[in-house]
């Protein structure tokens, strides 16, 4: 098994997310995760219209940018 599926095995909730929904994951409004989503910040992946990810990979992100400021 390659690393990328042994990444993609550890986030069990993997599934096609609204925009809406990860807004309500990120706690801020649809048109600023809109412009997240665009600048390539939030670990997604985006398929047609359709945006792929977890509830554990946006967790990670938060974690990880704790106490910086993000600008896109």
């Amino acid at each position: 098994m390659d690393m990328k599926q042994k990444e993609l095995g550890s986030y069990g909730d993997f599934r096609k997310y609204s925009v809406e929904e990860i807004s309500l994951m990120l706690g801020i409004g649809k048109t600023k995760t809109r412009e997240m989503l665009q600048s390539r910040l939030l670990p997604v992946t985006k398929i047609g219209r359709d945006y792929f990810t977890s509830k554990t990979a946006i967790q990670e992100f938060l974690s990880d940018n704790v106490g910086k400021e993000l600008f896109f």
